[in-house]
This record gives C-alpha cells, sequence and structure tokens, in this order.
C-alpha cells in the first residue's frame, strides 16, 4: 500500500512532500514528490500514561472493553499506548494487568502497562487512595512484571520509599519514573542516576520548585531524565508550561506529552465515579470536592496544538512530544514514534487544518 501527503519528518521537524510505501505492516520506502497536497501524514501519537476515555475504564474494563476502548483511542490519532493502572488493592490491579496483556486490541495497540501506583508517597497521594499505597517490594514488582509481559512495564514510584537499589534492579527489566513523591532535589536526582527515566506529570503531586530547594520539580526540570508534562490549561498554567519547555528543550527535548486523561474524557459534563473516587467533571476540570484534580479530559492532539500555543513554538515541534519523546522514553522508539523504513506503518491523517481524517495502524486503515 502507498500513501502521499505531506509526510511528517522528525529529523526535521517538518512536513516533506513524499510516498510512504508499506507491506506487511512495515514501512519499506520513503520517496520525495512534488507536491502533497492537503494531506499531512503523521506518525501515530504515542500515549504513555492514561487511565481510559469515553466510558472506558482501565481498572475495570473487560477484554472485550478494552478492545472497544482501544478503537476509541485510533479515533483520537493514538496508535501506541500504556493503558495506566492506579492504586488499588494488589489483586485488582494484578486483574487489570492480566487484562491489558490478554486483550484482543482492535485499535490502538497496547505496547505497554503503566503502573502508576501503589508504590508512592502519602504524602503526595493526588487523588490515589492513601488506604491502599504499598511501600515498593522488589518481589512484588517483578510479579507484575511477568503478568505483563509480552507487554512492557513502566513503574511510577516515590523514590524515597525505594529500598537502596530497587531502582536499578527494576530499569534491568522495565523503565522507572519518579512520581507522587515528596523527595527532596537530591534524592529525586540519585533515583535519576540510579536508573529513572523519567518524572510523572510533572509538577502535579511532587515537591515544587523554590529558590533554594529545587525539589522534584527542580530535577524533573534540568536532569537529563524526560519528562511527562498534563498540557490542558488546567493542570499547569500556559506560562509554566513555555517555561517548563523552554528548561527541557535544553536537556535533549526531553519533553513528553501525556493525557493522564480519565475514564470520562470525551463525555459530557456531570458528577461521576472512578475507582472508587467520585469527582466532579466541568469543561477541562475534574475534581473531588475538596479541589482534588483527579486527572485529565485532554486527547493528545489538543495537547499539541496547545503545547504550540503555550511554548511559543511551531506545531511541527510540538509533535515530537507526542511521537518520538515518548517512544524514546520507555524504549519502543525502534518500532513506533516516527515515520521511517523499517519501522511500524502507523500514521494519523490530517487535513489542512490538522483534523484527523484517518488512521492507520500496522498498515491497517482502522478508521
Amino acid at each position: 500500500m502507498k500513501i502521499k501527503g505531506n509526510v511528517f519528518n522528525t529529523d526535521l521537524s517538518a512536513f516533506v512532500p513524499c510516498q510512504v510505501e508499506f507491506d506487511g505492516g512495515v514501512i519499506k520506502s520513503i520517496e520525495k514528490i512534488a507536491d502533497g497536497g492537503d494531506v499531512y501524514v503523521i506518525p501515530g501519537f504515542v500515549e504513555v500514561h492514561t487511565h481510559g476515555r469515553c466510558g472506558f475504564d482501565v481498572m475495570a474494563a473487560t477484554e472485550d472493553e478494552l478492545s472497544d476502548m482501544s478503537l476509541e483511542y485510533a479515533k483520537a490519532g493514538v496508535t501506541s499506548m500504556y493503558p495506566t493502572v492506579m492504586t488499588a488493592p494488589i489483586d485488582k490491579i494484578r486483574g487489570a494487568i492480566k487484562r491489558i496483556a490478554s486483550a484482543k486490541v482492535r485499535g490502538a495497540r497496547f505496547a505497554g502497562v503503566h503502573v502508576e501506583g501503589p508504590y508512592i508517597s502519602e504524602k503526595k497521594p493526588g487523588c490515589h487512595n492513601i488506604p491502599d499505597i504499598r511501600m515498593p517490594d522488589g518481589a512484588e514488582m517483578t510479579d507484575l512484571i511477568n503478568l505483563a509481559s509480552p507487554l512492557r512495564t513502566h513503574f511510577t514510584v516515590a523514590p524515597e520509599k525505594c529500598p537502596d537499589g530497587l531502582i536499578g534492579t527494576l530499569s534491568k527489566s522495565a523503565t522507572v519514573g519518579i512520581g507522587h513523591t515528596a523527595a527532596d532535589f537530591d534524592t529525586a536526582m540519585a533515583a535519576v542516576r540510579d536508573g529513572a527515566v523519567s518524572f510523572t506529570h510533572t509538577f502535579n503531586a511532587m515537591t515544587g520548585l523554590a529558590h533554594r530547594s529545587p525539589g522534584t520539580v527542580g530535577a524533573a526540570l534540568c536532569s537529563d531524565a524526560y519528562a511527562e508534562f498534563i498540557v490542558d490549561g488546567f493542570h499547569i498554567a500556559p506560562e509554566v508550561v513555555g517555561i517548563a519547555y523552554r528548561a527541557k528543550k535544553n536537556r535533549n527535548e526531553k519533553f513528553v506529552l501525556i493525557t493522564d486523561s480519565i475514564p470520562q474524557a470525551g463525555l459530557s459534563d456531570g458528577r461521576y465515579e472512578m475507582n472508587g473516587i467520585t469527582f466532579n467533571l466541568s469543561g477541562k476540570s475534574a475534581t473531588e470536592d475538596n479541589g482534588t484534580i483527579v486527572g485529565s479530559v485532554l486527547d493528545m492532539m489538543t495537547a499539541v496544538k496547545n503545547l504550540s500555543e503555550y511554548a511559543s513554538i511551531p506545531f511541527e515541534e510540538a509533535l515530537v512530544c507526542a511521537t518520538k519523546n515518548p517512544a524514546e522514553m520507555v524504549g519502543i522508539y525502534d518500532k513506533v514514534g516516527s515515520i521511517d523504513v523499517g519501522k511500524l506503518a502507523d500514521f494519523a491523517i490530517l487535513d489542512k487544518d490538522k483534523k484527523i481524517t484517518s488512521v492507520i495502524i500496522g498498515g491497517e486503515r482502522i478508521i
């Protein structure tokens, strides 16, 4: 099969008129052409932190529902994703991971599982249920890695809770992010040296940046680790997004867009429940009655466009943060995250207004 259009070149952060040929789900050739017309071809989005959308809850969905959920992600341009489980009794987490690993998806592929809790700090729980927070346990976490196989596993941990050597050990078979943590700057930086690759929803549920105490946020901004950001205009002020982007721009462009979307993303305003948490959805905010943020109702295309606006950068530059950067963060950039020969044929097709018109995953047109 072939696609012609203005194809996104990740190395150049630019669209180049090209014809892309693919077969067996893999890109075989890319040739320049004279005119791409009004068709724009981008790599499918890589979503590494999301709890659900359109009414589907990662923690509760059956295998069939997970397949339906994957189609909703595909409609939003996501072609590879890490369904994200959150703090709960360990048996519930195990059950969710088993279903994710076994699901036969018909939309966005499940490339891994993000375990965002229970190995976090009760001092920075966000909306996570404090009684279910657990101390990090190497044997238990290895069991979760095995349950997720052949999918990859990404953990969010509070490094101050981790026994010596645990992050390094986990890093041999999983990726590790720092989040929901009361760690100071030195502790966070030590975790990066030990093997942590990222910071989970930077600024949210971590120690802040102050002029004499840089905190976890300071470590996220000045380290060589990747840093996730929820760019919905609610979790982080637009001006702060711009500051953070400029900080990470000088650290090998390790700014990663996530949605951290909740199951109610894409639904109408109202009162909902997620994993035992009751909250109010209104516009772009989802909060408990006490004002605690539950998550976002963001989609990846909106995140890209918001970043472009908030950081005053071209759409093409922001696009890298939703494709290449998250794929590199979790170690799957050899297969996805850019349009290159030998990679999976995962594309979102856009019109001249950058609206998604169709999605191809593994060479198959999904929508």
